[in-house]
């Protein structure tokens, strides 16, 4: 029976310390995987638990750094210029209009009910009828409320589809060609999907005519209500940063914004002097979760240098020769070479950013598949970037005849004779991904 009793104390005590490791083990891949903000806030809620931990934050600033390039001129960044400006919204904007009229009662609550059933894009969801029942009012009414709302700034707010959006910005403008308005009114999904030959042949104008239609109407909004969106700004700060001494590349850790722990010694000091067993086993609890915090902490900032080091020293031409594109890179090529999984890389550069003299990049942003490229010769490399495809794809369209668009074959025999072997049909996603037009849809008339 005492064997029993020490197999089963040992067995527990064995469970409880496997139980441990696994949940600091858990701690610590969460901490690699979260942003300098959900960080700070994870590290906050375990102090709330802790009285021995104190969360010293990074530098508070918001700043709104992008995927792609900024250049900075060499001039001292503005961190105060990042903040956004606080801005109207759509429904503010109309009720201050509203308020400003002269209407009736019922025309005010009119107005004012279908200003709340527009959508961002500043359209009208509600339908006319369900408004008429709402409100008890007549037809003539709701039709009288929405005229007025869609007179009001900005132009084409208050309608109920793109066709009638843009209808109603070009009978507030005069500068456009004449046939715009029937063209649009008659023809708009012809016109959309740029079949003009039927336009030009009912209407007995030219190719070119519609072409100056077409340029025109890319000056007006198909979402009048874009400038007004309230979308929740996505701000981060650099985990690492990024300087150049010479020729030599330095990866270093920008602590500024990195949130910080602090032992309470003085809490801890205090409470031990009761010299009480469970204040004992209470401070010894929690001085162990304050190290294993740290030591995850620790181990997250080495971890990511030694990601931000090795991902530099990859595409250290793509930083130091203007206008270099990136080189193919995986993300198990740097796991191999820093002999760890491939998930952790995946960890540390997801939502993690370096800022560099030309700008902030996410570390993810370096990583590219690669596609074949042809060659005779055993010292060249075999592979190009799928960001380089996309460089030559964005280049080859702006520079193309838009008389006689390159269609997406053309492109991949252009590229073929640069020995960069690449599928129609990954031309074609590429374009998407570039949010470029097929060929059909590029061409023009003039």
């Amino acid at each position: 029976m005492r064997l029993e009793s020490n197999f089963v104390q040992k067995q527990q005590q064995k469970q409880t310390m496997k139980l441990a490791m696994t949940q600091q083990l858990s701690q610590s891949i969460a901490m690699l995987q979260f942003t300098t903000a959900d960080l700070t806030a994870f590290l906050e809620d375990k102090a709330l638990e802790n009285p021995l931990i104190e969360v010293v934050s990074g530098a508070d600033i918001s700043t709104d750094y992008s995927y792609t390039k900024r250049k900075n001129s060499n001039t001292e960044f503005d961190w105060l210029d990042q903040v956004p400006d606080t801005k109207t919204t759509l429904s503010e904007a109309l009720k201050e209009q509203l308020s400003l009229m002269t209407l009736k009662p019922v025309q005010k609550i009119v107005v004012l009910y279908l200003i709340e059933s527009l959508d961002e894009a500043g359209y009208l969801t509600a339908d006319l009828s369900a408004v008429k029942e709402a409100l008890l009012i007549s037809e003539a009414q709701v039709l009288e409320g929405l005229d007025i709302l869609q007179s009001m700034e900005p132009a084409g707010v208050g309608a109920r589809d793109a066709r009638e959006c843009i209808l109603l910005q070009i009978d507030r403008t005069l500068a456009g060609p004449e046939i715009a308005y029937e063209v649009i009114r008659d023809y708009f999904t012809l016109f959309a999907e740029k079949k003009w030959k039927k336009i030009s042949a009912d209407l007995n104008v030219s190719l070119a005519e519609i072409q100056v239609v077409s340029d025109y109407i890319q000056t007006l909004s198909p979402k009048p209500g874009a400038e007004f969106e309230s979308e929740r700004v996505q701000y981060v700060t650099p985990d690492l940063i990024l300087l150049q001494n010479g020729e030599e590349l330095q990866v270093s850790l920008a602590k500024q914004f990195q949130p910080e722990l602090r032992f309470q010694e003085d809490y801890y000091k205090m409470m031990q002097a009761t010299q009480e067993k469970d204040v004992a086993a209470f401070l010894k609890e929690k001085t162990g979760e304050f190290d294993w915090l740290l030591k995850g902490l620790q181990q997250r900032e080495s971890t990511l240098k030694r990601v931000g080091k090795a991902i530099v020293a990859h595409q250290y031409a793509f930083f130091t020769q203007e206008g270099h594109h990136l080189e193919p890179l995986t993300l198990k090529e740097i796991a191999e070479e820093l002999d760890v999984h491939e998930s952790t890389v995946s960890r540390a550069v997801n939502g993690k950013y370096i800022e560099t003299s030309s700008g902030v990049y996410e570390l993810k942003y370096f990583f590219s598949s690669g596609l074949q490229k042809k060659t005779t010769d055993p010292n060249e490399e075999g592979d190009i970037s799928s960001n380089t495809i996309k460089h030559y794809l964005k280049e080859m369209v702006e520079n193309e005849d838009k008389r006689k668009p390159l269609s997406d074959q053309k492109i991949v025999d252009f590229l073929a004779e640069k020995d960069i072997d690449v599928s129609r049909r990954a031309i074609a996603k590429y374009r998407t991904e570039l949010k470029i037009p097929a060929s059909s849809k590029r061409k023009r008339f003039d």
